[in-house]
């Protein structure tokens, strides 16, 4: 297994689904819209057009988020609910997320506000449960058909610590009885760091939320029929903020499955 560089940048000042359905924390389940229900308009597949990085210019992953470069990045705008597809600011997480691409490295920065970061994790954590508490979600689908098979999951959560598992198919293997966990020996070998603009489970002061940056080699993904992918290929990917469980999304899942369902991940097409 390839070792994750990582670097980690703190800064303290002042930044609903679920990946099941719901929340973890309910004793009830949470209404699930009817999918029938929810109007075409909010069926529509996303699609983000992803830039490479400009000529000549470079990314420090630091979480910053101060080069030129994210100014041209593709920007998935306010994560929406991932029941209903509309934004919701009653939400306790909310997030967007900024992409680029070059020869080498998929480019990945989310901005997440969140009142009351959580952590809690080991900090020599290997593939924690992230979801359970605060975290990014990256779900990746290469082939771009959307049919789940052959597809990824890759979690950052605010201490920096990473869940990363590959899967056959829809939520498959489910490696245990609380799974969905895939098959967690595959590594994303990505480097990330992360900016609280906060305190880690301190409930003194309210938080803001976070920021996390992170690049993913193109090799990592053995699965992919090509890589880097062409100029004008799409891949099918969905982007969450999550927290104790829920969350918000890039493209809702509209109550069609949890949030391994690849046929509800937009469209992220790569151009040069």
């Amino acid at each position: 297994m390839m070792l994750r560089p990582i670097a980690l940048a703190v800064l303290v000042v002042g930044v609903g689904a679920c990946r099941a359905g719901e929340r973890a924390d309910d004793k009830k389940p949470r209404p699930v819209p009817n999918s029938a229900a929810v109007p075409d308009n909010r069926r529509v597949i996303k699609e983000m057009v992803v830039p490479t990085l400009p000529a000549g210019q470079t990314i420090t992953i630091d979480g910053k988020l101060d080069e030129g470069a994210w100014q041209q990045a593709a920007s998935s705008g306010e994560f929406v609910d991932v029941g209903t597809g509309v934004t919701n600011p009653r939400l306790p997480v909310q997030g967007s997320v900024r992409l680029l691409w070059d020869d080498t490295y998929f480019y990945v920065a989310f901005d997440v506000k969140d009142a009351s970061i959580r952590g809690g994790f080991p900090a020599d954590a290997k593939d924690p449960h992230l979801w359970e508490r605060d975290t990014v979600e990256i779900m990746i689908d290469p082939d771009g058909d959307g049919d789940n098979k052959d597809y990824y999951e890759i979690q950052i959560g605010p201490q920096n610590l990473v869940f990363d598992s590959q899967f056959d198919n829809y939520n498959q293997p489910r490696g245990g009885p609380n799974g969905p966990f895939g098959h967690q020996d595959w590594s994303a070998a990505l480097e990330s760091a992360v900016v609280l603009n906060g305190k880690i489970d301190d409930d003194v002061e309210k938080d803001e939320g976070y920021v996390v940056e992170a690049k993913i080699p193109w090799s990592s993904f053995t699965k992919a029929s090509k890589v880097p992918p062409e100029s004008g290929s799409f891949w099918r990917m969905n982007f969450y903020a999550m927290q104790n469980n829920g969350g918000v999304a890039w493209s809702p899942i509209l109550g069609m499955g949890n949030f391994h369902k690849a046929a509800r991940f937009g469209r992220v097409k790569w151009q040069r």
